[in-house]
């Protein structure tokens, strides 16, 4: 009885640990697979994607949201030099804990539109350096006494404001001077305020 029990413990370890592993493989497959139907076929190729499409996962995007965008571009005829560097601006902008949802937004309006896909990365990597510039400015908000109560939604506001010809400075100068209202980030308002300061008693 001890050595069948022993036998059936080490069993269910070995079958615990198999499923990780045949997940890995049903998903390297699927991706080999998905880049060979849309025309990348090398292996190196295929391997750069899977590991950046990896690297994507262990940042923390969900597969939910990954596999689909992956078919989306793979269809748009991105090379394997353009998967990696749209993959690339998603795995930094989840590892900076910016809102990466928003170039899957802007990659697909490109994709819709039917922009080439040299445009379609460019627009990628134009919003992640927007964004990264919108945390400079949210920091820079908190230094000032802000407090920022959605920093997510208050990246891609921020950003859109850069976007429109807005200094990160004078984003930040505009707002120590006058306020959030005050210097006319209307929709910041929402998602950044002032703390009232405590009257001394």
């Amino acid at each position: 009885m001890r050595v069948a029990s022993l036998f059936l413990r080490s069993f269910i370890a070995l079958a615990v640990l198999a499923v990780p592993a045949a997940s890995a493989a049903a998903q390297q497959t699927s991706i080999d697979a998905l880049c060979r139907i849309h025309g990348i076929g090398q292996e190196s190729d295929i391997g750069r994607i899977r590991a950046a499409y990896a690297e994507a996962l262990d940042a923390g995007v969900t597969e939910g949201e990954l596999y689909p965008f992956l078919q989306d571009i793979l269809s748009h005829k991105l090379d394997c030099p353009q998967m990696v560097r749209v993959l690339s601006v998603m795995i930094r902008l989840r590892q900076e804990n910016l809102p990466y949802f928003v170039v899957f937004s802007k990659v697909r309006e490109g994709v819709a539109k039917g922009a080439p896909p040299a445009l379609i990365v460019d627009a990628a990597e134009s919003k992640l350096k927007t964004l990264l510039k919108s945390r400079d400015v949210l920091k820079s908000l908190e230094g000032l006494g802000y407090r920022v109560r959605d920093f997510q939604n208050a990246a891609v506001i921020v950003s859109s404001y850069i976007e429109k010809g807005y200094a990160p400075k004078e984003v930040v100068l505009q707002v120590r001077k006058k306020g959030v209202s005050g210097a006319g980030f209307v929709a910041l308002a929402g998602v950044v305020e002032k703390p009232v300061k405590r009257k001394e008693r």
